[in-house]
């Protein structure tokens, strides 16, 4: 059985809120390997897996568009930052559509990393907040952009593609054309999985029956098995082991 004390999480600070969502970490504590399932959340990661406070493993993913297994190695501490579609644009200043459903190693110098101290998690996210400070470009985020990222992580899949392109006065071709350079994926795939992860909140809690944003419940089961490849009722059962990340999931 799963123990939520082993998984932390922060949410960014004001200065760093429009490009990042949060961080987190998440310890095995087993003396053997543990096997989980992610599951789409509309954020890509920078990760780093933390051995006897060595850094064994520094790398960065793209954003998922279906389920992937990983294996945490026994006695690791895992790290996460999560961060938001402007974030290669006008944070890291790189797309990320070129590692879709990949991940891409790091080199220890990047944010420093090499430099934390790794003793506590408060310590880390203070020192990892200030090196992404670093990255930050001396110029504002254009307000179209902006609307864009502030409307989809307020509403979280709840909009059609036609009503955010009316509401920020941005067409469905431009706002296609900009997550497609810069995350890989096109505005109605990546409101699929804002929906489905907004469902997940409702799994988590044993409510199995769609509540909006999905025709019937033959939809809701089709789109979650899409996303995660499991059933809702499947996602419910397994969350305390494999599916780890359902049970932390937060609104």
């Amino acid at each position: 059985m799963y123990d939520n004390k082993l998984y932390q999480e922060i949410k960014a600070s004001a200065k760093l809120e429009e490009l990042v969502h949060s961080f987190w970490t998440h310890k095995n504590v087993m003396d053997e390997p543990q096997t989980i399932t992610i599951v789409p959340d509309s954020f890509f990661k920078i990760i780093f897996l933390v051995q006897e406070e060595c850094i064994v493993k520094y790398f960065m993913t793209g954003l998922w568009t279906e389920q992937k297994e990983f294996t945490i190695p026994p006695n690791t501490t895992s790290f996460g930052c999560r961060l938001k579609i402007l974030a290669p644009e006008f944070l890291i200043q790189k797309e990320i559509a070129s590692i879709s459903n990949d991940i891409k190693p790091l080199d220890l110098a990047y944010l420093n990393i090499e430099t934390f101290d790794l003793t506590n998690f408060l310590n880390v996210v203070q020192q990892w907040e200030d090196e992404l400070m670093k990255l930050l470009l001396n110029k504002p985020i254009p307000k179209n952009k902006l609307l864009l990222s502030q409307l989809l992580y307020k509403t979280n899949g709840a909009l059609s593609a036609s009503e955010i392109s009316t509401q920020i006065f941005w067409t469905n071709r431009q706002i296609n054309r900009y997550l497609n350079k810069f995350i890989g994926i096109p505005l109605k795939r990546y409101l699929n999985i804002q929906k489905c992860y907004e469902a997940y909140l409702r799994i988590q809690k044993g409510k199995l029956a769609p509540e909006k944003n999905f025709f019937d419940q033959a939809h809701f089961i089709r789109e979650i098995k899409k996303h995660t490849g499991e059933t809702p009722k499947s996602l419910f059962k397994h969350q305390n082991d494999r599916f780890i990340q359902l049970r932390n999931i937060k609104e």
